[in-house]
């Protein structure tokens, strides 16, 4: 050893003595230390890069066929935070508020000649609950006010609704409820609705629409669900666009080093756990949403069942089998101590990673007798191709339609050609 580094590092003596006096008389750990820090770090860096990325966040362009202008884009950006907080209060679903102002006057802070002000609170004026809206430009407080109008009456109209709702079906209804009103979304398909579906593929295109104000008009413009899908995408599903701001890239390139870093460092300590954490369920669980889930086989190789929890780290339920409605039955899966829980392969085989129509985050893992989806995951901790039953392969998030951090899991069996209860499954 060189002199200069034994002028630099502490004595012999004094090292033994931090190690084995005073870390653990004060109770503290060196991991956790390492971690702690490690995380005060990327914690501020966030921070600073999510400020830029909200900043220049006009120039991301979406990949994908619901793409919004760009003064529209840098409209969403700007109204999030607000249109997230009138949500929350009237209890719908965050995008809400942004897609009906975008329905009504393509977002711009204009109130239209007939009196009835940008989000469309036809009712409350033709009642006489609410005076005309003067025509012309308003202020952002006009604008702030009126969306909350709308929020309100778009509950009004479909009460079922709460923030949380994440059903595609069900928010397309509430959109056809809110233009068309309950009768008419009760009597009929909000997927025939120009309002709701044009331009969503290429059946639902140049659709026909009837207004007793307007008549029978051919529609051009993006349809309600379209719009949710791409605001949502815009606000939340950032990371796999091909052209994004340099900041975002910055963002996602520190989260996944972070991730990586962070889990290297507990596989050096022996910090991990693959052990079969064991996961309370209600003695009474709520399987309403069960009907296309079936009995799984019992034969086969017992190496190859899915008898692991991916989230190892203080599992909790946060929600019972749902999903069949969209064809991914699973349960949702968090941790009461990490946010950002390390997820392990449930199973060995064949990983792949995308991201789905509802811009979910995607590790989809299979070998001979089953499949295992991971749902929402912050970031990848390994490349596609073959993984092991217990290996690291990513960090718990919420990318995608999720309303805080978790795993979405669900299981098919190949065998019977079924989607199963993963709750049967799990210690």
């Amino acid at each position: 050893m060189s002199p200069s580094l034994k002028v630099i590092l502490l004595p012999e003596w004094l090292r033994i003595w931090l190690r084995h006096q005073l870390i653990p008389a004060l109770g503290l750990r060196a991991d956790q230390i390492a971690l702690g820090t490690l995380r005060g770090i990327y914690d501020t860096l966030l921070l600073i890069l999510l400020v830029m990325g909200f900043l220049v966040g006009g120039r991301f362009y979406m990949d994908s066929q619901y793409a919004l202008p760009r003064t529209v884009q840098a409209t969403v950006l700007k109204w999030a935070p607000i249109s997230d907080q009138i949500a929350r209060k009237a209890d719908i679903p965050r995008e809400v508020p942004l897609v009906l102002w975008f329905k009504e006057s393509s977002m711009q802070a204009i109130n239209p000649e007939l009196c009835t002000g940008i989000i469309g609170a036809y009712d409350l004026v033709r009642s006489g609950e609410h005076a005309c809206f003067t025509p012309g430009p308003i202020s952002d407080l006009d604008v702030s006010e009126q969306l909350a109008i709308g929020a309100m009456e778009f509950k009004k109209r479909c009460p079922e609704v709460n923030y949380f709702t994440q059903n595609p079906d069900t928010i397309k209804r509430c959109y056809f409820a809110y233009n068309a009103g309950t009768g008419a979304a009760n009597r009929l398909d909000p997927s025939e609705s120009a309002y709701v579906m044009n331009d969503y593929d290429a059946a639902h295109t140049n659709m026909v629409y009837a207004d007793v104000e307007l008549g029978t008009v051919q529609v051009t413009s993006l349809g309600a669900w379209p719009t949710h899908l791409a605001v949502q995408s815009l606000i939340l599903s950032q990371w796999d666009a091909a052209e994004r701001p340099f900041s975002i890239t910055l963002l996602d390139i520190s989260a996944r080093v972070y991730d990586w870093v962070s889990n290297g460092i507990s596989a050096l300590l022996d910090n991990s756990s693959t052990a079969n954490t064991a996961m309370p369920f209600p003695q009474q669980r709520n399987l309403g949403d069960a009907d296309c889930l079936d009995t799984p086989h019992s034969w086969g190789r017992p190496s190859l069942r899915p008898t692991l929890n991916p989230v190892t780290d203080s599992p909790v339920l946060t929600q019972d089998v749902h999903g069949c409605s969209y064809s991914l039955p699973g349960i949702d899966i968090s941790s009461t101590s990490n946010k950002s829980a390390v997820l392990l392969a449930p199973i060995s085989g064949d990983l792949t990673t995308y991201t789905d129509r509802w811009y979910n985050s995607t590790i989809r893992i299979e070998n001979d007798e089953w499949i295992v989806w991971l749902l929402h995951p912050r970031s990848y901790l390994v490349k596609e191709g073959q993984v092991k039953r217990g290996q690291a392969v990513g960090k718990m998030g919420a990318i995608g339609y999720a309303t805080g951090p978790h795993v979405h899991f669900s299981i098919y069996d190949k065998s019977n050609e079924t989607f199963i209860d993963p709750g049967k499954f799990l210690p």
